[in-house]
């Protein structure tokens, strides 16, 4: 009788146990229901999934550009003037910019201040002075254009020639403000592909660099 007795006491407390653990697992999934339902949207991480478009690409010629600017950038920081050299195609055009309307009313000489390879050391410091090393290492994709909307002047033209057929034109141009209230100053790097590489075919500013 004992026996029967605590058989039946055992089998109610394991119903018991059973009839909790059940009731807690319905408690479970409706905290965890109600919790997906208020939790916040999955945040996108790209331009792609917000819009289902794709981030604008570059050309190759652009890609080979900022790979080359960049090597020019470094080499200016450290104010190498032997590798800043190898960034260049030799004469370099210094001038001043000239427009087509120039061409008109003035006649240029084109010749008159291009820097060649053997006196680069000689007109090294008017070029790369002190704004241009603290500046152009500086410079990021918003100093940067292309020239194929400018194609047509003359100065661009001229600068063109020798570089590869139907590559693009592009350049780099920082603006600053003059010393001591002057007027602002401002510099510009031209950039072509050369036999397959991008370097330097001219450079322009408010202070000449020889003349």
């Amino acid at each position: 009788m004992r026996t029967m007795y605590l058989t039946s006491l055992w089998f109610c407390c394991l119903l018991a146990a059973v009839s909790l653990a059940s009731c807690g697992n319905r408690r479970e999934k409706e905290k965890e229901k109600q919790l997906s339902s208020t939790a916040l949207p999955v945040q996108p991480d790209s331009v792609a999934q917000t819009t289902g478009g794709t981030p604008p690409s570059i050309s190759t010629d652009e890609q080979k550009f900022r790979t080359a600017f960049a090597g020019f950038q470094q080499a200016v920081r450290g104010d190498n003037q032997e590798l800043v050299k190898s960034f260049i195609r030799f004469p370099l055009q210094t001038s001043r910019q000239w427009t087509n309307e120039d061409q008109k009313n003035v006649n240029i000489n084109k010749a008159a201040e291009k820097v060649d390879a053997s006196e680069f050391a000689k007109y090294y410091p008017e070029i790369f002075h002190a704004d241009v090393k603290r500046l152009l290492p500086k410079a990021e994709k918003e100093n940067f254009s292309g020239i194929g909307d400018k194609i047509e002047e003359d100065y661009y033209k001229t600068l063109q020639q020798g570089t590869d057929p139907d590559s693009e034109l592009f350049e780099v141009s920082m603006q600053y403000p003059g010393k001591n209230g002057a007027a602002e100053s401002y510099f510009t790097f031209v950039f072509g592909r050369v036999q397959g590489e991008y370097k330097v075919i001219g450079y322009h500013a408010r202070r000449p660099a020889k003349g």
